[in-house]
């Protein structure tokens, strides 16, 4: 009888052992695996790393370019398969800063010399229009372009624009955009979003381009763009808080309603803020009698709210959508009430200094070879026409 209990328990003690022998080859062999995978993609940079980067949006093959980070993600089917490191970007606040939004990869050259300086920028990608991803350019007597600064185009230095370029296929999906999460406010303002759940979409300054007169003519090119007078903000795939919150205190003065002459703006609030921020900012009112909030593009507007009524900072506006014209107008790609493509939910925040859906200085915009009265884009820098960046004017440390 004990000789069997000696047998059985030395035989399960054997066991343990060779399970354990065998438990901790798989880990090896699994950590071994590991570091082949990341020596060979030396950008992804740990298996716990790509765990935290998610898609905003999926299709089949997209690039995101995160300008605050300085990185370009590729997702294959919603899987992270790439980073790759941007060298540098075009400047914020200028009209040719590296634009954000949704595009569509165009055009691809291996070899290209730009039309508009004598450099050549190789391996040479369309992100939109006039602004390209492509190598750090150099002179055509072969030196490389020592100064930092951009036109709005993304430069890669070498073996990774040659990376890029060969991976990106034309029609590939791109989102250009930069983030909120590390956005500190001013104490006495309230996020108009949650931070953490939304992104920049389009960003104050961000170039249209309406018009192709001055293609090949640097000094006049800008002439062909349209700016974005105010900013677009997107939440991320999943997100949960998808209310619009008032910013501080002030009285309700105009309620549009989506289809009734809201100008593509679809459901829109219109706030003015209280006199009492001239005591948190004296400065600001030094330079303006009165500023407004606009929040437009709602799914929907908070019951309670009627013109002439007060509400606190932080109170609900309504949930962000993609309203306009009578209907969910927005789309990724196509807009239009017909369009079957995925809605373009976005909050659009304008800071300005009329209680007006158009330009507070009266300007007209070029659009289809017509001139007509600007509605959320201005024929250039948008603080010429009564504009205030959102986020220059919410935040402590925006740059």
């Amino acid at each position: 009888m004990l000789i069997n209990k000696f047998i059985n328990r030395k035989s399960f003690l054997l066991l343990i052992f060779f399970i354990t022998i065998i438990v901790i080859f798989l880990i090896i062999s699994f950590q071994e695996k590991n570091i082949i995978l990341i020596k060979n993609k030396s950008d992804l940079r740990s298996k716990i790393f790509l765990n935290e980067i998610k898609p905003k949006i999926c299709f089949p093959r997209t690039w995101e370019i995160n300008l605050s980070k300085n990185e370009i993600y590729f997702f294959e089917n919603c899987e992270l398969k790439t980073i790759i490191p941007i060298a540098y970007q075009g400047p914020e606040g200028k009209w040719y800063q590296t634009p954000t939004g949704y595009y569509w990869i165009g055009t691809k050259k291996e070899k290209h010399i730009s039309s508009l300086f004598p450099v050549y920028m190789n391996y040479a990608v369309q992100l939109y229009e006039d602004f390209f991803i492509h190598e750090i350019p150099y002179y055509l007597n072969g030196e490389m372009v020592s100064s930092n600064f951009s036109g709005g185009c993304i430069r890669l230095k070498s073996d990774d624009a040659k990376k890029f370029f060969n991976i990106v296929k034309q029609g590939d999906f791109v989102i250009s955009y930069k983030e909120l999460k590390d956005i500190k406010l001013k104490n006495y303002f309230h996020q108009p979003v949650n931070f953490d759940e939304f992104f920049i979409r389009q960003r104050f300054n961000n170039a249209l381009r309406t018009n192709w007169q001055n293609a090949f003519n640097s000094e006049d090119r800008k002439l062909d763009y349209l700016q974005h007078a105010g900013i677009d903000l997107a939440p991320i795939s999943g997100a949960q808080d998808l209310n619009v919150y008032n910013i501080f205190d002030g009285e309700v003065v105009k309620i549009v309603e989506n289809g009734k002459d809201d100008h593509g703006f679809g459901n829109t609030v219109i706030v003015r803020l209280k006199n009492e921020l001239c005591e948190l900012d004296k400065e600001l009112c030094q330079k303006y009698k009165n500023i407004y909030v606009l929040y437009g593009h709602l799914e929907n507007i908070n019951p309670v709210l009627k013109e002439g009524l007060f509400i606190k900072r932080g109170e609900i506006i309504g949930k962000v959508g993609a309203t306009g014209y009578g209907c969910n107008y927005w789309r990724i790609g196509k807009d239009g009430c017909d369009s079957k493509n995925k809605l373009d939910i976005h909050l659009h925040l304008e800071i300005k200094t009329k209680p007006v859906l158009g330009s507070p200085v009266p300007a007209n915009c070029l659009i289809n070879n017509n001139y007509t009265p600007c509605y959320g884009y201005v024929p250039n820098n948008p603080e010429n026409y009564g504009y205030l960046n959102p986020l220059i004017f919410l935040s402590e440390n925006f740059n």
